[in-house]
């Protein structure tokens, strides 16, 4: 049937479709069920074909079914229009897709609309695949053809879109598109690839012979793997909430592709870094697109933060990183990720003429309210800000700590509270992320990185917490600028005390001098004029202390610290006072 001709008879049987099966898949088992091409098979199947080409093109192939081929399709094989429908994408019209809940466009748009994949998240001409589910049995469910499809919840590994042999998509067909399928080929072999391959220096042009099961996979956390299924079942329909409250299907698809949004604009390298439900496939996949966005010209923003996820790698991606918004438990806790992320939105230099990036978003108005007053918070007017990274200690004041920020982190060891503190202040100033706050600071970016990633999830109230930095930052200006970065490089090198320094200052005391104490007093006076943490002391690099272990060097100068008389403070002092004002040699004599 190519536009038009007779409704096929009843044919005398018919593979019946696996539940979630998608239509390609069904039509090419019928065929190989029959030992006829796939072209052949849709034309008895009473599929409607767009004329004019040489191989059989079914109209929406996979996509939706015409009204001529839903009646061949009914006739020629018994199946309702239930079942036949559940094989399109178009099943998903009410919930993860919204094209299809208007009227089909005419056979004369159908292209254009399948050449778009921005227009929708789905695969319109192609799949993703599971090589270990083909390997049980080569059933291609339609759910593999959504464009937030990502990772196979049974086997746990990332869906595959690209055939490593001949370098197409998955499902690519006969003639690089599935509508075009072959009348001419034997039956193909369900297990291989099967997609057009062109002719080489060396070799014919036939189909790709790569077996689907050989294709290599990447394994996933089982934390990613259940959140695919949670958005898979709420693509089939499942209860859906949003912030708490609950939501139709088709709203939470909305505001999962506008939160998915937000996170490919302002998500930072160490969020994906550290995303413990993300392999490092996925990591890199997402990072790529990020860098890719940067440094396309102006105007293309816009249509890079609405497409559909490239791969299965970015679609896990933008799926792990939105989660904590996407299915916030409750209206804080959603509140406060919105909020954060639209003040990052609101940071981010916008190129001349362009504009807010987000307004090519379409603004869920499940979200309206969240969004107003987040959007209020992030535009709210800031006093400038008058110190820099340089005026900032590793470890903020400890009164000051609990004053402001103890509140914001209950049940969490000071130190590491008051190092994000720290990071935040320096945020504060300008750095762009907890990544640039540590570079400026001078401080060990892993070690900067454990805190944040570990601490930032635990403050309850975002705004709050932000609200007690400026009040902190205040604090500072107020008392007088510290130049903080010049210390620690006067006293980069501060590894031990001259003997005959610290013998002045115990002997009037009565105090023994051990080359231990003039290494606990080197770390005494760094942590003194630095603000920094005990711990990251020059003295107490692992290779002064050898074969000594680490943890009991610490410890002996925690109760360094504790013992130290207030006359020998005094004296140490004095010291670091001297060497900032007038630097010397740090590295003393015997």
């Amino acid at each position: 049937m190519d536009g038009a001709g007779e409704v096929p008879r009843r044919l005398p049987a018919v593979l019946l479709p696996v539940a979630g099966e998608s239509f390609p898949s069904w039509l090419h088992r019928v065929a190989a069920d029959w030992q006829i091409p796939p072209g052949r098979a849709a034309r008895l199947l009473g599929l409607e074909c767009t004329p004019g080409y040489r191989v059989p093109r079914p109209a929406w192939f996979g996509v939706s079914l015409t009204q001529r081929s839903l009646q061949g399709l009914m006739a020629a094989t018994g199946l309702d229009e239930r079942a036949l429908g559940e094989m399109q994408l178009s099943r998903y019209a009410d919930t993860a897709l919204d094209l299809f809940a208007r009227e089909l466009p005419d056979q004369s748009r159908e292209m254009a609309y399948l050449g778009r994949p921005r227009q929708e998240w789905a695969l319109t001409t192609s799949s993703r695949a599971c090589p270990h589910c083909l390997a049980l049995r080569p059933v291609w469910p339609v759910w593999w053809r959504l464009g937030i499809a990502a990772v196979c919840p049974e086997h746990r590994v990332l869906l595959v879109d690209v055939c490593s042999q001949c370098d197409e998509r998955l499902g690519s067909g006969y003639t690089g598109r599935p509508q075009g399928l072959t009348t001419r080929l034997p039956m193909l072999d369900l297990d291989r690839c099967n997609n057009r391959r062109p002719a080489g220096h060396e070799s014919k042009a036939g189909l790709c012979r790569r077996r689907l099961s050989a294709l290599a996979t990447v394994t996933v956390p089982t934390e990613l793997a259940a959140l695919q299924q949670r958005v898979l079942d709420i693509a089939d329909g499942s209860p859906a909430h949003l912030a708490g409250s609950p939501v139709v299907q088709a709203e939470f698809f909305v505001a999962l592709r506008f939160l998915t949004g937000m996170v490919r604009l302002v998500a930072t390298a160490e969020e994906t870094a550290s995303c413990a439900a993300l392999p490092a496939a996925a990591a890199a996949a997402f990072t790529a697109d990020q860098y890719e966005g940067q440094r396309a010209k102006a105007g293309d923003t816009g249509g890079r933060l609405q497409a559909c996820p490239p791969s299965a790698a970015h679609a896990a991606a933008i799926l792990a990183l939105s989660a904590p918004a996407l299915f916030a438990s409750d209206r804080r806790a959603f509140q406060d990720r919105l909020t954060m992320w639209m003040d990052r939105a609101a940071a981010i230099r916008r190129v001349p003429g362009e504009g807010d990036p987000l307004r090519y978003l379409t603004r869920p108005a499940c979200l309206e309210p969240f969004l107003h007053a987040a959007g209020a918070l992030a535009s709210r007017p800031r006093a400038k800000v008058l110190f820099t990274a340089d005026h900032l200690p590793h470890l903020v004041d400890a009164g000051d700590y609990t004053d402001r920020i103890a509140k914001h982190l209950p049940r969490t060891a000071e130190v590491g509270a008051r190092r994000l503190a720290a990071l935040a202040l320096a945020r504060h100033a300008g750095a762009a992320s907890w990544l640039h706050a540590a570079l400026a600071l001078g401080m060990n970016p892993v070690a900067a990185a454990r805190v944040t990633n570990t601490l930032e999830p635990r403050i309850s109230d975002v705004s709050a917490f932000w609200t007690d930095i400026e009040q902190l930052g205040n604090r500072i200006v107020e008392r007088g600028l510290t130049d903080y970065a010049a210390r620690r490089r006067v006293l980069s090198e501060l590894t031990i005390l001259p003997h005959v320094v610290l013998s002045s200052m115990c002997q009037p005391l009565g105090y023994t001098v051990t080359v231990q104490r003039r290494r606990h007093s080197a770390a005494w006076i760094w942590q003194h004029f630095t603000g920094g943490d005990l711990r990251d002391a020059p003295a107490y690099e692992p290779v002064l202390w050898a074969p000594t272990a680490m943890a009991h060097v610490r410890e002996s100068g925690w109760r360094f610290a504790t013992w130290l008389p207030a006359p020998l403070a005094r004296a140490l002092t004095a010291y670091g006072n001297s060497l900032l004002t007038e630097p010397v040699p740090q590295s003393g004599a015997a």
